[in-house]
């Protein structure tokens, strides 16, 4: 996502004819953040035009800010680190989201799906009091569980329940492992590279070579690569998607005209 971005780039690359709620307000959060990418970086961009206005002072503190953001083959500044960091965590987050939503979704459509998750007392069936109520409380705590497992063990989980694949490659999940445990780095450990983040990465299928560490351990989020994982997170939640409302039976809507419902 650099600052020379091609707005039609910040766009969703086929996105579905109709999609659920849970793909909606994944589209919706993943467009609030490129709506900000395409605002914050045409700033950047056209920073000589807009200082032109200032009084010198003034327009030699704002291009001096300014040019922090740019993206300079030679030098990848601390703050352009910042921006691409803030920007992965929010589309990472938004996949999370997406994931236990629709998952929220396919249960209550087929609470079947959870007869082997586990007992319920019958003091608490007693307070529920109705079936709908049961399905509720057993979908609820089966999300809240689901939400602390990683992304391969929640693949697999998804596959042995819905016998729909999350990814449909190996390349695609690799990306969006990679994708997940950067974002931990940048909350946990300031994004540098550590013994977890090497160990997680171990259950690549295909294991990645000469990632961008920097020579004090910094994941280096570089532009092309933030743009790419983030199409391949699109495309995962739309193939998913389409085939999880088509087995289920699930609600859909046209993504075009329902944005508004958030």
């Amino acid at each position: 996502m650099a600052s020379e971005v091609d707005e039609q780039e910040l766009g969703f690359r086929d996105s579905p004819d109709r999609a659920t709620l849970s793909c909606l307000l994944y589209m919706a959060r993943v467009m609030e953040l490129r709506d900000f990418v395409r605002f914050f970086f045409g700033i950047i961009k056209s920073m000589g035009a807009f200082s032109q206005a200032l009084t010198p002072d003034s327009r030699q503190a704002f291009e001096a800010e300014a040019s922090k953001y740019k993206l300079v083959s030679y030098d990848f500044s601390n703050h352009r680190q910042f921006v691409n960091e803030t920007m992965l965590s929010r589309a990472v987050e938004s996949f999370d989201l997406y994931v236990l939503l629709i998952l929220r979704e396919i249960f209550e459509a087929k609470p079947e799906i959870l007869k082997s998750e586990g007992s319920i007392d019958i003091a608490t069936v007693i307070d529920l009091k109705s079936f709908d109520s049961v399905v509720t409380f057993l979908t609820e705590r089966k999300i809240h569980e689901l939400s602390y497992k990683s992304l391969d063990d929640l693949q697999k989980y998804i596959h042995s329940r819905t016998g729909l694949a999350l990814f449909r490659t190996d390349a695609a999940f690799d990306a969006a492992l990679l994708a997940s445990e950067v974002r931990n780095l940048i909350a946990h450990n300031d994004c540098r590279v550590n013994d977890i983040f090497d160990r997680r990465l171990k259950g690549l299928k295909r294991p990645l070579d000469d990632l961008p560490i920097s020579k004090a351990g910094k994941f280096i989020i570089e532009d092309e690569w933030l743009r790419q994982v983030s199409y391949t997170l699109d495309a995962a939640v739309f193939d998913f998607d389409v085939a999880a409302s088509d087995k289920f039976g699930l609600q859909t809507m046209n993504p075009k005209t329902s944005f508004t419902f958030r």
